[in-house]
């Protein structure tokens, strides 16, 4: 009875996320330094903590788009085994994904462009038009009624709020993360962020994941943990996002996590339980 026991409790065990050594990993396609898709492959900072941790349980990822508002439902409906895509975990999120991080910590800030002065302190936002787009944290920080003085409007994704600052100039702003704000400028010379402008509370990115899979989690917790200690993050940031250490002398300090916040928000359904 015990060998049948064990047996039948071992069979209700789901299998190990890495066990075929490929995991199916969403991420964005439309974020420069963070994640984006150039002549079919997958760059940027997200891809390359996705790579690292992987690379320690023997596994490697297959990357796929996810847009910003569908990443909790390609986990729930098992289309994607992980999501790396800049997605702060939240208090709200842990009750129905695990996550694994932060691997990186930011604010919400403000891009605007370059030649545009106006902007250079809070109030100044008010009365101006702020672009963000579904699914994001800073959309819903911005909604506060501490700030309903500013007039922010969702656009259907980050590519749309880009065009609206820069081409079409319907747009005064875009708000969302810095650390992807600051991606942005890699590649529009032209915008710049406004380094006294944030928002809210700092936004912890995490690697998440469905509920279900503890053991696969905390493996992957100990491989952020020992990137994290290792100089490789810091190499891999600073390819990434060359423009953060260009902008910020304490660019190590502001983005990269503590272990021990790692450890109070990893693979747990609330913060440090």
């Amino acid at each position: 009875m015990l060998a049948l026991s064990a047996t039948a409790c071992g069979a209700d065990q789901p299998p190990s996320l890495f066990a075929d050594g490929t995991v199916q990993v969403g991420t964005k396609n439309d974020q420069p330094g963070t994640a984006v898709v150039r002549n079919y492959k997958f760059s940027g900072f997200d891809t390359a903590v996705a790579r690292q941790v992987l690379k320690a349980v023997d596994a490697k990822p297959d990357f796929g788009i996810v847009p910003s508002e569908d990443r909790r439902a390609v986990l729930t409906d098992k289309t994607k085994d992980l999501v790396v895509a800049t997605y702060s975990i939240t208090v709200d999120r842990m009750k129905d994904l695990d996550f694994v991080g932060p691997y990186a910590t930011t604010y919400e800030g403000l891009m605007v462009r370059k030649r545009d002065n106006r902007i250079k302190k809070p109030d100044d936002v008010n009365g101006k038009r702020v672009c963000t787009w579904p699914g994001t944290t800073a959309a819903n920080t911005l909604e506060s009624p501490r700030y309903n003085r500013i007039q922010v409007y969702e656009a259907p994704d980050a590519s749309t709020c880009i065009n609206d600052l820069k081409v079409k100039k319907t747009a005064d702003a875009v708000s969302i993360d810095q650390m992807i704000l600051y991606g942005f400028t890699q590649e529009n010379p032209d915008l710049k962020v406004v380094p006294d402008i944030t928002y809210g509370s700092a936004n912890q990115y995490g690697i998440a994941m469905a509920k279900g899979h503890r053991q696969d989690c905390l493996k992957l917790r100990d491989a952020l943990r020992n990137y994290l200690g290792d100089n490789a993050w810091s190499q891999d940031f600073a390819t990434s996002l060359p423009s953060i250490p260009k902008a910020d002398a304490t660019w190590e300090t502001d983005f990269k996590p503590r272990l021990e916040t790692v450890d109070s928000l990893s693979c747990r359904d609330r913060p440090g339980t």
